[in-house]
Formats: structure tokens, sequence, C-alpha cells
């Protein structure tokens, strides 16, 4: 017989947690009675509830106002989990369901020692396709464009003049001022483009993904041949991409200005 049934659950547990529950949607705080009225229980064991919860650093109480709110161990814990979530494993199943949409090659990288570095990859599945090293420069690539952009600009001035800004086709961005500019505007449209700056023939989308402390940690890419990558199909997967880098962020915690009052996003594959 299954041990997930309600007959197996704790009740004096279940009243404390959603006293917890109560309280994440009451930064203010509440009170006992407060409590008691929101949750159908008796003051008397609300109070010894909170008693417990407050003993163990899961709630604390304002001497002024006497209301309860949540207590540090609660901030804790909760960054405890965020600090060990692998954005590698929580990325995995993303890379392969934008393979399946896109059939071109995706990748997430990082940026290291000024150079972008891929720590994820999941290949296209068509014949003719890209061949893509493990390490690139910043300056000619979308994923590097993109974890640039979100640097302070000082350490973008510092990366771009220490790495160098070699060209490598017509297309590469070779002046500082220039990229400066168009890292801005990668910045507040969200995504970059890679046009045939580092290998002629060959196109690349990429979005960032963000941390819980909103910091910018990855970039994942699509990567593709410019006979398949053509603009008019990069814009259309620009938005399942973004999409992708959204919810792969809000799995390690992100939460945007304002997200709280935005619709659940859709499944990917509903962009298909």
């Amino acid at each position: 017989m299954s041990e997930k049934g309600p007959d197996y659950t704790v009740h004096s547990i279940e009243r404390a947690l959603a006293i917890l529950e109560c309280l994440a949607r009451k930064p203010q705080g509440l009170g006992v009675t407060e409590l008691g009225l929101l949750l159908r229980l008796h003051k008397s064991t609300v109070h010894r509830l909170l008693a417990t919860l407050s003993a163990f650093g899961y709630v604390e109480q304002d001497s002024s106002t006497e209301r309860y709110k949540l207590g540090r161990k609660v901030m804790l814990l909760g960054l405890e989990l965020l600090e060990n979530l692998d954005f590698r494993k929580e990325a995995k199943p993303y890379l392969r369901e934008l393979v399946e949409i896109s059939r071109e090659t995706v990748q997430l990288a990082v940026l290291d020692g000024g150079e972008i570095v891929v720590v994820e990859r999941d290949r296209s599945p068509e014949v003719v396709t890209v061949n893509l090293g493990l390490r690139a420069q910043v300056h000619c690539t979308a994923e590097g464009k993109v974890l640039l952009a979100h640097l302070p600009r000082e350490e973008i001035i510092y990366i771009l003049e220490t790495q160098g800004m070699p060209q490598h086709t017509v297309n590469t961005i070779t002046d500082l001022e220039y990229m400066l500019s168009h890292l801005e505007k990668v910045r507040l449209q969200g995504y970059a483009i890679n046009a045939e700056e580092l290998v002629e023939g060959m196109r690349s989308i990429a979005a960032p993904i963000f941390n819980h402390s909103g910091k910018t940690i990855a970039a994942l890419s699509i990567s593709g041949p410019t006979s398949r990558l053509t603009l008019e199909r990069i814009g259309r997967l620009v938005t399942v991409l973004k999409e992708a880098c959204e919810a792969i962020s809000e799995r390690l915690g992100y939460r945007p200005r304002g997200a709280e009052h935005q619709p659940e996003a859709n499944s990917l594959s509903s962009l298909q």
C-alpha cells in the first residue's frame, strides 16, 4: 500500500507548514488570531505551533506589533537549496527539447578567463551541421556577447582589451566603441546573434541564464549553417530560446521584478 495518502500525514506538521505558507504571503506579519481565522484553527493550537517554530528559528515575533513573520532559518534553507542547484543538470532537459524543436546544435556556455567555455552540448541530428570548439572568444560569438552584455562597463572593456578583438570574417566586430553600443542593445533585447562573425556560413543565437541573485551565470545558444538558420527562422527561434532560458533561470530561483503578476508561460513544445 502506498504511504503517500492522507492517512499517513502528520496533522501537526501539516498545520505548521500551513502557517509558514501563510506568513510567506504576508511579509508584514500576522497575529495569532488572524492565523487562527485564516487556517480555521483554535488560537491555543496556533500559539503552540508558533512557539515551536519560533524556538527553531522558522518564525520570529515583532515585539512592537506582536505579529509573527518568517524567520531567518527559512531564508537560510532556501539559499542553501539554491546554492546547491546544479545549473548544468537543470538545463539539460531544455537543451534536448530545443534540439528537437530546432534540429540544430544547442549548447550551454560560461565565461572563463575572458573566453566562453562550453559546459554542455546537444548536437544537431542533421547530416550537415557545424563543428564547434569548447572555447572561443567573446567578441565574435553569440554566447560571449550575451555574457559580456550583463557585466559592468569597466569589466567589459578590460576583457575586450585584454583578449583582443581580432577579425575572423568580414562581419566580426573589431571596434571597441561600436561593440559597447552593440552590447547595450543585446542587454536590452535579451539575446544576441552571431551573424557569421566567427565562421562564414554559420549563425547562432544566445540568451542569458540568471541565478537566484540575478547574476548572469551562463548563456544558452542555438547554432547552425546559414542555409537553415535563416534570419526569418532566427526570429521565430528567439522566442523559444528565451522561454527556455527563463524556465531554467526560474528553476535556479530567479524572479524578475513583477514576475508574480505575470501569467504562467506556455510550454516550449507549444511554440514548435
